[in-house]
């Protein structure tokens, strides 16, 4: 605390730079370690979230991804930004619910593009900046725009410069103390370009652990994702562990609303942490600060239209949706859009629309979401989501770009010849949530009276009525012809047929545990609301 300005930590650590009353959470790739905290907006390379502080004015700023969410309020007397939203309403003393989020929460399972749970908090987007001058009381948002724009050169030139771009952010992770740093390794590419990178650049520091996790049963599938890592592992030198994470043994509904807790709402894959948090308990108390991932700025699928894009990207509405088309009015919701600057550009190819959407929605909103999860217990670095590596992926032609096509190249000339995972270890969202558990948790507590109270009775009926019960996930006839007619129709073939596809649904269950968010955030909020005692 220094005079009218303070702030606090909750989990320090290694990553977190000070600088009188200016704070750095997060790592740097650069050399220059501490002019972060200088008077000027020329903002450093990392994943972090910056707030810094100078005589006349107050700085908040985001890296060119977004990876770290920050959350700020301002009134007369009040300037508040954190990486927490319950930390800002903890500190408010009060809670005003956002219904807004209600729409977005049912189609994309995440808050959206914009909103947050307290009508009174803002996001600051990926790669921008906020100045409050303390003079005048006034706020300034200071957005650097997402643009894709090729540069001519020869395919083996961009191949060159966006090999060299990740090697380069690799490098500075020398300075980490690699026994308290985890790398996760999957059967994919994203990983493993991390780990070959690491060897070819850092010659497998002493210490390094790559760690695994889905099912138990999983554990020696051959061709999943645990059968790759270890073997792709056992190539390269480094020691992999395979951690389980099947249901934990605590009650489901300790389970989800631990998972909420620790990412605040902000996402609903819960498949992934089905055991409590345990694995991500038992890192903290084994010492270990972080872990290293392998997240990138390519998107990896081919969509048919903007309607498709935007829900394979994780930002569909509503109407995109043939069981939520319609819901809005029938139950009286807040109106949903997409904001204007995610929509398609006239001067914008198909494929440059949909890589400045994942780059502008699905890196800050998405993939931030899921981070946030994590860090109540580990940090985080994401080397190939550094802002040097980003401009590169965005100066690429289309076609380099598309379903990876250089980033897998470059990955498989750099790695041992170890196939490719062909599955997941993880089960999925939709069988999870249709265990009997976790199905009579949704029907208990969509039938309350505190979830009818702020859904209404009609909707809450309605999505009690579509809850499955201890019955697996089948793919319909559509979604056969569906899935075949994605891998055997010409690409050319499809885009004539764009709009003709029939729209997808949300599955019964996972909208089931999207109404269960809402209601379980609202009760959380309003609680916090009231434990601060001042």
């Amino acid at each position: 605390m220094d005079g009218n300005i303070g702030y606090a930590v909750s989990l320090p650590n290694d990553l977190l730079h000070e600088e009188a009353m200016s704070v750095l959470l997060g790592f740097l790739f650069e050399e220059r370690k501490c002019q972060w905290a200088g008077a000027n907006e020329d903002y450093p390379d990392g994943n972090y979230a910056l707030f810094k502080t100078a005589e006349d004015r107050l700085e908040v700023a985001t890296d060119a991804a977004g990876t770290r969410t920050i959350w700020y309020y301002l009134d007369e007397e009040r300037f508040v930004a954190a990486t927490s939203q319950r930390a800002i309403v903890m500190f408010l003393r009060a809670f005003t619910f956002d219904e807004r989020v209600v729409p977005w929460i049912l189609s994309t399972g995440s808050l959206g593009p914009e909103l947050s749970w307290d009508r009174r908090l803002r996001r600051l987007q990926a790669n921008a900046s906020l100045c409050l001058d303390k003079r005048t009381w006034r706020l300034s948002v200071n957005q650097k725009p997402i643009v894709f724009s090729e540069s001519y050169r020869h395919p083996e030139g961009h191949a060159q410069r966006l090999s060299n771009a990740m090697r380069s952010s690799i490098k500075y992770l020398r300075s980490l103390d690699f026994e308290k740093w985890i790398l996760p390794l999957s059967g994919g590419y994203d990983s493993r370009a991390i780990l070959c990178f690491i060897k070819e650049e850092l010659e497998i520091p002493a210490g390094l652990t790559t760690v695994t996790w889905g099912l138990g049963q999983s554990a020696e599938a051959v061709g999943n994702d645990a059968d790759v890592a270890r073997t792709l592992a056992g190539a390269l030198g480094v020691a992999n562990q395979y951690y389980p994470t099947d249901a934990s043994s605590e009650p489901i509904e300790v389970v989800v609303d631990r998972f909420l807790s620790c990412g605040e709402g902000r996402i609903d894959a819960i498949a992934a942490y089905t055991d409590g948090m345990e694995m991500w308990r038992h890192f903290q108390d084994q010492g270990v600060m972080g872990i290293i991932r392998g997240d990138v700025g390519f998107s990896t699928k081919q969509f048919r239209s903007e309607p498709h894009g935007r829900v394979g990207l994780g930002c569909g509405v509503c109407s995109d949706f043939s069981n939520l088309d319609g819901i809005v009015e029938e139950f009286g919701f807040p109106p949903q859009s997409v904001p204007p600057e995610f929509r398609r550009t006239d001067s914008e190819t198909f494929d440059a629309w949909r890589d400045r959407l994942y780059h502008a929605y699905r890196l800050p909103t998405i993939l931030a979401a899921a981070s946030d999860v994590k860090l109540s217990y580990v940090e985080q670095i994401n080397p190939l989501l550094s802002r040097s590596v980003l401009d590169v992926v965005k100066s690429l032609p289309d076609e380099m770009r598309n379903n990876k096509k250089v980033f897998k190249k470059i990955v498989t000339d750099a790695g041992p010849r170890v196939r490719f995972a062909n599955s997941d270890a993880n089960a999925s969202a939709s069988d999870i949530l249709r265990s009997p558990e976790f199905s009579d948790l949704l029907q208990s507590e969509i039938g309350s009276d505190y979830a009818v109270s702020l859904f209404g009775y009609k909707f809450t009926n309605k999505v009690r009525g579509g809850i499955k019960n201890g019955e697996k996930k089948t793919k319909t006839y559509r979604q056969y012809i569906r899935a075949f007619a994605s891998q055997a129709v010409p690409t050319a073939v499809k885009v004539g047929l764009r709009d003709r596809f029939p729209k997808p649904e949300v599955d019964p269950n996972i909208l089931a545990f999207r109404v269960f968010m809402v209601a379980r955030m609202h009760k959380l909020l309003t609680a916090d609301a009231g434990r601060m005692i001042v």
